[in-house]
């Protein structure tokens, strides 16, 4: 049976990595955007340049009513079997507890948690060739995230959302979450602050992208694992724990 995947916020940045290196495996991919339709369409382009198969799919994720809608044109298709789902979009945003507002409490919270029960929930119920659910974490959650509060508040949640959903789907569909380190630098981010940032880490860092695809096509291979978090960081975890 071919692989059927949709992966969330696939159109750049790490979700467009996976997307690649799972087409090009030979898994049927969709790439999932909300605003980066250019970037989606690019990248479906060059999959299918390359030999793979994609399409691309819209929807804003704190919609519920955009997430069924993307759901049920998925459905619809050929290629609409899917058998796994990969939460990788996330809302990533700057600020200490004691400043932030309602809105951003909402957006970063409705896009990085109540998102991914969500959608991992409706997979599960309207797909019956579901398998496996896969949701990108943060491994740097393992401290405490004080600059980006509500981000590091809604990535430490996804552990025991992942934990409370391989209870509640198993034995069908296994569900686990891979929390990398640091993976690409920022677009604004100075190459000082980025390289001070990898040398927290304790091992190399160099290959870290291919470690986390390597991950992800171990997490689909696997059908016993399901419950757990699969850290790809280099060692960054244990940085705040070691006496040095």
């Amino acid at each position: 049976m071919i692989e059927s995947v949709l992966i969330t916020g696939s159109s750049r940045r790490l979700g467009s990595l996976i997307a690649r290196d799972l087409a090009l495996s030979g898994a049927f991919v969709w790439i999932h955007y909300r605003s980066g339709k250019v970037q989606a369409e690019t990248l479906k382009q060059e999959i299918r340049n390359y030999g793979g198969e994609a399409e691309c799919v819209a929807a804003d994720l704190t919609d519920t009513d955009q997430i069924d809608a993307m759901l049920e044109k998925v459905g619809s298709t050929e290629s609409g079997a899917l058998t796994t789902l990969i939460n990788n979009a996330s809302l990533f945003l700057n600020g200490r507890l004691e400043d932030t507002d309602v809105c951003d409490w909402d957006r970063v919270l409705n896009t990085n948690l109540k998102a991914v029960w969500y959608l991992s929930s409706r997979f599960v119920s309207l797909f019956p060739s579901a398998g496996r659910i896969i949701t990108i974490g943060d491994a740097s959650t393992s401290g405490v995230y004080t600059e980006h509060a509500v981000y590091g508040l809604s990535k430490y949640a996804l552990k025991y959302l992942t934990e409370q959903m391989a209870a509640s789907f198993y034995p069908r569909v296994s569900v686990n979450l891979l929390s990398p380190g640091f993976v690409l630098k920022g677009k604004n981010e100075p190459d000082r602050k980025w390289n001070e940032r990898l040398e927290q880490t304790l091992l190399d860092n160099g290959k870290i992208t291919e470690q986390i695809l390597k991950s992800i096509r171990y997490l689909m291979s696997d059908p016993g694992m399901t419950g757990s978090e699969l850290l790809i960081d280099n060692g960054l975890h244990l940085r705040s724990k070691m006496k040095l």
